[in-house]
């Protein structure tokens, strides 16, 4: 269980809450009654500030700083993904990662551990020229038109 004891952060007023670890969980309520704010603002930003710890410094600059949440106690955070109330707008080239907000992270992640290495953060985005497929341009999608089926070569009659 995620345990959450004593949430104050905004509009919450010492609330103290259980939801199930490893499970999707929906958070519902009136506009206002503060899901948001313990969604967020205090159980999100707290797992997101327990995992950059474990981080060394130079990726820990470089990643979103959070706030301490306004909390007594939380106990059995994991890894988080965010997927925020931001409106999705997306294009051609957006994958989960850039949907979530991870493709920066990962590339990153990508760039100091993968073996072999390409060395440089970039070289992992398919939205970059260093990265991207020359094929396809990033789109992950080739077209290819067959001339010899959209025109006629015999001559036109007269």
């Amino acid at each position: 269980m995620i345990t959450v004891t004593g949430a104050r952060t905004h509009n919450l007023r010492d609330i103290d809450v259980d939801f199930p670890s490893q499970a999707l969980t929906e958070v519902t309520g009136l506009s206002g009654s503060g899901k948001s704010s313990l969604v967020f603002d205090t159980i999100a930003a707290e797992a997101q500030r327990a995992t950059a710890a474990g981080y060394p410094s130079f990726v820990r600059t470089r990643l979103a700083q959070y706030p301490p949440a306004d909390v007594d106690r939380i106990d059995g955070l994991t890894f988080t993904t965010v997927v925020d109330q931001r409106r999705f707008t997306g294009n051609a080239r957006s994958t989960v990662a850039t949907t979530v907000d991870l493709s920066t992270p990962l590339r990153m992640l990508f760039s100091r551990f993968a073996v072999p290495s390409a060395g440089f953060s970039p070289a992992y985005s398919p939205n970059d020229p260093a990265g991207m497929c020359l094929t396809c341009e990033g789109s992950g999608t080739v077209s290819v038109i067959d001339e010899d089926a959209l025109i006629d070569p015999r001559p036109v009659p007269e």
